[in-house]
């Protein structure tokens, strides 16, 4: 509901008025004994200020919130005032100082301020930067207090300029109090407080501009004179892994967050450091720092107090995990092929563990926070667990007896041959059969050539050459290696079709079959492959087939018989 500009107004003047007097010394006595500080006040008259709020236009707030703030003026505080965008449209060079910073004269003042007729642009970073140089800042403490109904419209990054302006500063800070903003526009604004020190307060209304812009004077009013600070401000970080422990040396991370949280439960971070020990120089305020030791990790909360360096030693109530592992009980150390998970001990509802962290190193050391773990080796396909007990400061020694042996296949067409470099395919399988008939895979390989690491016991290797299979029952030992060279008694068939005795190969159009000579006891013959291409090479056991071409709609049948190891040709004349 529209409220009365005269309610509203009065509202302001109560409020301005209360706030003003709580700024005020009670008396000379208790006024602060320190230099006065020289502010700038940056104003906004871009156009959009004429915008309004319950009726009344954003630029007639401010006029009446800055009126009943210099009532009650702090004596410690020289004011200056700036503005921009209040004499032309469209440009970005719009930007006056309207009363030079020196003791508040509240009529001169307000007269100045209740001449501004918002029109022009928003030319923040150039206001910002002609204000902290009509502070001296590069010589003396310089505070701006910018107040912005919008974003930068000047081609500008505000957040660059304040970062620069605090490097080159001897204490520059810039408050920020954006009127009536959007939340993209306070993403914006807030980096010119943020990269500076400073305070950004966001107001949408008469009441919150008011509350905002005294609580920023109060903050300027009530700054106590930087101390002499001898040393770094901030906090030197540093951990042990128990309470009677030595200093952590190596392997720590840090973060320093702030302590407030988002919706999320989230928190912004301020900055962090991959050094076991360092000092981390911050700003005076509450922070929350996190320490990390592999994937252990700690946390608590310290007050950075102005010109003082906190000492923290984190306990991380932590322990070393050392694991590796052998083929056999006393066997040597395994070098390769190790994978190691660590998992919290308890499963959820349906079964699963938590996976805490894992490694593909053969000899791998764990850094884990104190207590109880579940840890898996994995071999090959050779796998083992073991619990483990953590304890705060101590080096906990694992060795797995993974209980595995070696199985290294190649393959030979016939007695004798040189082994295959391609088209081989092997299965390891359970030795037992289901009720079904089937067995379970171990494992499989697409390499002619490969070796796999099994856990000890019996085993069926099926080993697969174009169409021709063999099944060879194994066994394999803790620790020993098993060789295995398989007589697999295939060849090779390449098969070519003609149309007459002596013509060219067909090269496209034609379907091959291999079936077995002899059919079923329905005379049904077997098929054992087929292909599409016109001139294959089909890898068979040795045997007798029947080979058949389809050419169009006609099909030609010949008979074949191939000897293990044997590579012919096949040259099909088709049926007239």
């Amino acid at each position: 509901m529209r409220q009365p500009k005269n309610i509203i107004r009065k509202t302001i003047l109560a409020a301005g008025a209360a706030i003003a007097s709580a700024l005020a010394p009670a008396s000379a006595q208790d006024a602060p004994q320190t230099e006065p500080q020289s502010v700038m006040m940056v104003l906004d008259g871009s156009g959009s200020m004429w915008g309004q709020i319950d009726g009344v236009a954003k630029i007639e707030i401010a006029r009446d919130v800055i009126g009943g703030l210099l009532d009650g003026w702090s004596p410690n505080l020289q004011l200056g005032v700036m503005a921009y965008g209040h004499r032309v449209k469209g440009s970005c060079d719009d930007i006056e100082t309207l009363i030079d910073v020196g003791p508040v004269d509240r009529a001169a003042v307000m007269s100045k301020v209740n001449a501004i007729n918002p029109k022009g642009k928003t030319p923040i970073s150039a206001s910002v930067r002609k204000a902290a140089e009509a502070l001296k800042y590069t010589e003396e403490k310089a505070t701006v207090i910018l107040v912005s109904d919008g974003l930068e419209t000047c081609n500008a990054d505000p957040c660059a300029l304040a970062s620069e302006l605090e490097a080159a500063g001897v204490d520059f800070t810039t408050h920020v109090v954006g009127f009536d903003i959007t939340e993209e526009e306070k993403a914006g604004l807030s980096c010119l407080a943020k990269n500076t020190g400073g305070r950004f307060i966001s107001a949408s209304n008469a009441n919150e501009l008011t509350t905002a812009l005294a609580e920023t004077v109060q903050i300027v009013a009530q700054a106590e004179p930087e101390p002499i600070n001898e040393g770094p401000q901030g906090v030197r970080v540093s951990a042990k892994l128990c309470e009677t422990c030595d200093i952590v040396e190596d392997h720590m991370f840090w973060w320093v967050n702030e302590t407030e949280q988002d919706i999320e439960g989230n928190r912004k971070n301020v900055t962090y450091t991959g050094s076991a020990t360092d000092i981390l120089e911050l700003p005076a305020r509450n922070y929350q720092i996190v320490g990390r030791y592999g994937v252990a990790f700690a946390d608590t909360e310290v007050t950075v107090e102005p010109g003082k360096l906190t000492d923290l030693v984190l306990n991380l109530n932590a322990g070393n995990f050392r694991v590796n592992a052998a083929a056999t009980q006393g066997g040597d150390i395994l070098k390769d092929n190790m994978y190691f998970w660590v998992f919290e001990p308890n499963t959820d509802l349906e079964g699963n563990r938590k996976t805490v962290t894992y490694s593909g190193s053969a000899e791998e050391i764990f850094r884990l926070s104190a207590g109880d773990y579940l840890v898996r080796a994995r071999h090959g396909n050779a796998f083992a667990e073991k619990t483990v007990t953590i304890k705060p400061g101590e080096l906990t020694d694992l060795t797995f007896d993974m209980n595995a042996g070696y199985l290294r296949v190649a393959t030979t067409m016939s007695e004798g041959g040189a082994p295959l470099d391609k088209d081989m395919y092997y299965w390891v399988f359970e030795p037992n059969m289901d009720l079904e008939g089937n067995r379970k895979t171990v494992t499989y390989s697409g390499s002619a050539k490969d070796i796999f690491r099994l856990p000890a016991g019996d085993y069926l290797l099926r080993s697969r050459h174009g169409v021709a299979f063999k099944d060879t029952p194994v066994t394999i030992k803790p620790g020993v290696l098993t060789d295995k060279l398989i007589v697999q008694n295939s060849g090779r068939v390449k098969l070519n079709a003609y149309q007459t005795q002596g013509g060219q190969a067909l090269t496209s159009g034609l379907y091959w079959w291999v079936y077995q000579p002899t059919g079923d006891l329905e005379g049904t013959e077997k098929q054992i492959t087929y292909t599409g291409s016109a001139e294959p090479i089909i890898i068979l056991p040795e045997g007798d087939f029947i080979i058949a071409v389809r050419y169009g709609g006609e099909i030609t049948r010949v008979n074949m018989s191939l000897k293990s190891g044997e590579e012919k040709k096949i040259e099909v004349v088709l049926n007239p």
